[in-house]
């Protein structure tokens, strides 16, 4: 009998091994629904969308976009609890504040007379939600907790304009000059530097220019692999369209939904697949930007060229300063065969990043591979729903092979989530030297599944701050590029101060931060922390979170991390640039600037021209 239930064992424990190895079987999927839906005024993303509690002790996630809804999170609250060391109950919410009546519009009658003979009524936007939407991105504490909880924001736009051809933004770049009323673009309104703020010193008219009615695909060239597009295409709308015809950007980045092309290329963005397809500096072949000096742009897209100083240069990382972006030409490529995923865990973080390094030496990359830390690891755990009996057995045979067999230890182990995708012989290729690798570093598979969900959480993992919020708990992204023999450093700096600094500021339990390695390359990787701690009881909360935050950017810059890897600089950054750019650099930017708007119409301010540069 005895013998016979340790074949039994036996058999159920190989079992468990083939599916934690097993692969998928290819087929394409969707990381999120492709559908459109109404979008919240202020918070992120879709009104279908949100986490609630549906019992005293646990969570749920509405509506069926993403692989986190419809389903109850017994262990989310005792995981944030245990890590923030401050209660998570529906006593402890917070409501909204009442929003006040916006100070009266300044929009001459001049203005007003020459945008509504050119666009109509129905093209210019007046009410006090319109003005309010458009003065503000989604950083965290500093736009999104400050208004929906301390009482609105410094300054808003005066008008909302919303042109749909390239000649409606000549044309009101040309009023605009006419009348020196300035010109703040918008697109997807996800920007989390403080870019859409309204410089607070302006005393001009500020219009802003919604620029998602530019949303269409002007021309696919099949034989050369190129597209034409506005700018105001959403990431949704433009894969949506490509996928239709067997095409792909690649560029996916967590806010593919909701952000735009003239977006990404106005604060340099990256998606998760750039080892594949690359970042937006290398999708973009061209672009044109219309200041009021003329359009800046090159005449023929071609795969490379040796011109001279190029112009779509000053495109990347713009962020709104000289112009407005109108359209683009980017690479397309052709569905890939197969898709599959994978998952690694790792004893330790420090032997996954020295598994990344080794890979990508190696020229074994994925489209996407990311590793996350222990706490990042366990705070995944914690989103997953009750398991079924047969499922928590095998969850238990699971934690017997990692922790007792193998020596992982749960304070300790990390994850890493794959993408590949390609043709079935490129993939295969790249699982033999992705999870052969994986085990010279004491890696071990965990299965397709893993793999599979922990890509697709990215994409609705960002509800879950607006969710905080209503307990004062403050927290916001913040990444970083470092060369590899620089990452442990960077990290330990960042994490001693955060102590320091909470404990400084006599913060109420314990600060959380978390962090990954989402993008690797040749020199280094790019690390995307997350932090928060909670704001009740502190004197101006959202203040001591903008000193907190500011004191880690300063310690990453002193461990030879870079200002920003793609989120760009905006408002909240623009006080480090003299530790990256010389002076000189600098005033190369500023004339480059005066060239192209002498009337600084485009006064959006940010970067080099925030106010106190």
């Amino acid at each position: 009998m005895i013998e016979g239930l340790t074949i039994v064992a036996v058999i159920f424990i190989i079992a468990l091994i083939v599916a934690m190895t097993r692969q998928d079987g290819g087929e394409l999927d969707s990381y999120y629904d492709s559908s459109d839906g109404e979008c919240y005024e202020h918070k992120w993303g879709y009104t279908d969308t949100r986490f609630e509690f549906d019992g005293p002790r646990t969570v749920r996630v509405t509506g069926d976009r993403y692989r986190l809804c419809g389903f109850t999170m017994p262990y989310f609250v005792p995981f944030v609890e245990e890590v923030l060391g401050v209660p998570i109950t529906p006593e402890e919410m917070v409501e909204e504040v009442e929003r006040q009546r916006l100070p009266e519009a300044k929009l001459d009658n001049a203005f007003r007379s020459a945008i509504d003979k050119c666009f109509g009524r129905e093209r210019i936007g007046s009410s006090d939600g319109e003005r309010l939407v458009h003065s503000h991105g989604q950083l965290s504490v500093d736009e999104i907790y400050r208004l929906l909880y301390i009482g609105g924001l410094q300054k808003v736009v005066d008008v909302v304009i919303y042109p749909e051809s390239e000649k409606d933004v000549r044309d009101l770049v040309e009023l605009a000059t006419e009348h020196e009323v300035v010109l703040i673009p918008y697109g997807g309104g996800t920007n989390v530097s403080g870019a859409l703020a309204c410089p607070t010193a302006e005393t001009r008219t500020i219009a802003s220019v919604d620029m998602r009615r530019l949303n269409r695909i002007e021309a696919v060239d099949e034989e050369n692999l190129q597209a034409t597009a506005q700018a105001g295409i959403t990431g949704k709308e433009l894969e949506r369209e490509l996928g239709a015809l067997g095409y792909t950007s690649g560029h996916d980045p967590d806010s593919v939904e909701l952000s735009t092309l003239g977006g990404w290329i106005s604060t340099n963005a990256s998606g998760m697949k750039k080892n594949r397809y690359g970042n937006s500096e290398d999708i973009v072949l061209e672009a044109t930007l219309v200041t009021p000096s003329g359009d800046v742009k090159t005449h023929r897209a071609s795969p490379r060229n040796s011109t001279g100083v190029q112009p779509r240069a000053l495109l990347f990382g713009s962020e709104g300063n000289f112009g407005i972006i109108t359209k683009g030409t980017i690479k397309i490529h052709k569905l890939p065969e197969v898709r599959q995923y994978g998952a690694l865990a790792f004893p330790r973080f420090e032997q996954g990043v020295a598994f990344l390094k080794q890979l990508s030496a190696d020229g074994g990359l994925p489209a996407s591979i990311r590793l996350v830390n222990n706490t990042e690891f366990r705070f995944g755990q914690a989103l997953k729903p009750s398991p079924s009996p047969f499922k928590a057995v095998i969850d238990r045979v699971q934690k017997f092979i990692l922790f007792k067999l193998k020596g992982f230890t749960p304070e300790e182990i990390c994850g890493c989530t794959i993408v590949m995708e390609g043709t079935r012989r490129e993939v295969e290729n790249q699982k033999e030297v992705i999870f052969e690798l994986a085990k010279d570093h004491g890696g071990l598979s965990v299965g397709a599944k893993l793999g599979q969900r922990g890509y697709m959480l990215t994409f609705g993992i960002a509800y879950i701050r607006d969710f905080f919020n209503q307990f004062q708990l403050l927290g916001e992204t913040f990444e970083t590029s470092v060369p590899w023999n620089r990452i442990h450093d960077v990290i330990g700096a960042v994490r001693e101060k955060l102590v320091e600094q909470t404990a400084h500021h006599q913060v109420r339990g314990t600060p959380y931060l978390a962090y990954r390695v989402t993008q690797v390359y040749h020199t280094g990787v790019c690390i995307y922390f997350t932090m928060g701690f909670s704001g009740k009881g502190l004197d101006k909360a959202d203040e001591v979170y903008h000193d907190v935050e500011h004191s880690l950017r300063q310690v990453i810059l002193d461990h030879g991390g870079s200002l920003s890897h793609h989120h760009g600089i905006g408002k909240v950054r623009h006080s480090f640039l003299s530790q990256i750019q010389s002076q000189g650099a600098i005033e190369v930017i500023r004339q480059a600037k005066g060239a192209m708007d002498p009337k600084n119409i485009f006064a959006i301010g940010n970067g080099v021209f925030a106010e106190g540069n």
